[in-house]
């Protein structure tokens, strides 16, 4: 699993004890947090557009694009994602490939210019995961890391 950014796993697992290590059932626990009473529901589209899925990814696909929810996880080049609030942290989930958004690229991107349209409130310490508890750091680890430049080939 991945961990990068400000937050450590055992910081983050003290609210959220899905991302601990050693957690069985970390997928289901997680859909049953972010389906309960999301904040937001989203798709982002591969140019960073933001499309406000409502309630649920499937009901709510992008006019057009309803074939992207069967290409799980690459969803066609989108990104889907729900933000949930809980005891006084926010969490925003994105379904996504493991390495997606741990490093600077067009993924990162894509979320950052999406997510910057949320019409909701979000914290500068929301903690960004994956589905499978991929920890990518608070918002503000994630705009730091986009403004990283690449290493170069070596």
């Amino acid at each position: 699993m991945i961990t990068v950014g400000s937050i450590s796993r055992e910081e983050l697992a003290q609210t959220f004890p899905f991302v601990s290590a050693r957690f069985s059932g970390r997928r289901r626990a997680i859909k049953d947090l972010t389906h309960r009473q999301p904040d937001f529901v989203f798709w982002i589209f591969p140019d960073g557009r933001l499309h406000d899925a409502k309630d649920a990814h499937a009901r709510n696909v992008p006019r057009g694009y309803e074939h992207i929810v069967d290409d799980e996880p690459d969803y066609q080049g989108f990104l889907r994602g729900r933000i949930v609030s809980y005891d006084g942290r926010q969490l925003v989930v994105v379904y996504c490939r493991p390495e997606a958004l741990s490093v600077p690229g067009p993924k990162l991107s894509q979320f950052l210019t999406g997510i910057r349209d949320v019409p909701v409130p979000l914290a500068e310490d929301a903690v960004v995961i994956s589905d499978n508890a991929d920890i990518y750091g608070t918002l503000v680890d994630l705009e730091k890391r986009a403004a990283e430049l690449p290493a170069p080939p070596t």
